[in-house]
């Protein structure tokens, strides 16, 4: 397909979503690209998480020599590079990977002083060292700083507006964007910054942004297996929350134990005991409700015995 089009003329930006099955060779036709401008090796769609399983066969040895081809030309237009999530797993400052992370830094400070478009600092910068694409050994190593994904403009981290920081990293899908191009949520779960794209759950309860990894991975927040509810960490620790039976391990939340039970369907014991408490209240409110109809009743019972006493003298 590179080669029919003529990419290495032609091609501005190269997004390569869900072509798990490739090794790299299939770039070759961007060998010494003056015009690409960005390349996303992630391998998956925007807002989705890069951590794929099993690893996908793309290879340093295929892809690096060609990415050093269109990093050495002088006049590379080259803006953003995104790798995949296994190449930025166990970092090595001994690989070749490490190296060329190197050599991508120095053409970008070759290009000279680049300035955040909000408070002309020069970039990049930060409390720690900090290049281009990240080469300390953290989560973010291996990931492309200071610039937007989407329209690959220059910002600092440090620079807000009275909405947002003009610039925030998403912890799902490692991507920049500015906040002209997406909106970032903070999810009440892992209380990480994400993309709005990224946080496609609500809490049941109070209608916070919930980023998938947490709900996948049920760390600080559980799915209902029957209403597929979820709630956010501070909803979790409230009453009538979704947990795990330690029996049987059925994740539910109270609710919808409670109308198993009522539907004859709940068994186990400890389902039945996590809900204890909402049998007490239906069984205190099913009293109260008997005692006000015996008290209707009677009342019912003396206006009847009245209305025929008010007949009889008439």
């Amino acid at each position: 397909m590179l080669q029919c089009i003529d990419a290495v003329n032609n091609l501005k930006r190269l997004k390569l979503a869900n072509c798990t099955k490739i090794t790299g060779t299939c770039l070759e036709p961007l060998r010494g690209s003056l015009i690409i401008e960005q390349i996303d090796l992630s391998l998956v769609g925007e807002h989705q998480n890069p951590d794929l399983d099993p690893p996908p066969p793309i290879s340093c040895d295929h892809v690096l020599p060609i990415l050093d081809s269109i990093v050495a030309n002088e006049g590379c237009s080259l803006m953003h590079l995104q790798f995949p999530s296994m190449w930025r797993k166990d970092p090595s400052i001994h690989s070749e990977f490490h190296a060329f992370l190197g050599r991508y830094n120095q053409m970008y400070r070759s290009r000279g002083v680049v300035t955040c478009l909000e408070c002309n600092e020069s970039l990049p910068r930060g409390e720690i060292e900090i290049e281009w694409i990240q080469t300390v050994e953290n989560v973010w190593y291996g990931t492309h700083g200071h610039t937007c994904y989407g329209c690959f403009k220059h910002y600092c981290y440090d620079c807000d507006s009275s909405i947002r920081f003009m610039i925030q990293c998403c912890y799902n899908c490692k991507r920049d964007y500015c906040k002209e191009c997406l909106e970032m949520t903070e999810c009440m779960s892992c209380r990480e910054t994400n993309c709005n794209d990224c946080c496609l759950n609500e809490c049941s309860r109070c209608n916070s942004k919930i980023c998938s990894p947490c709900v996948q991975s049920h760390e600080g927040c559980n799915e209902c297996a029957d209403c597929k509810g979820v709630l956010c960490l501070e909803c979790q620790n409230l009453e009538g929350g979704v947990c795990v039976c330690e029996e049987c391990f059925f994740i539910c939340c109270s609710d919808c134990r409670l109308q198993r039970f009522r539907h004859g369907q709940q068994e186990c014991s400890e389902c039945i005991k996590k809900i204890a408490h909402l049998l007490l209240d239906e069984s205190i409110v099913y009293s109260r409700l008997i005692e006000e109809n015996k008290s209707l009743k009677v009342e019912n019972d003396e206006l009847k015995r009245e209305n025929k006493e008010l007949r009889s003298r008439n």
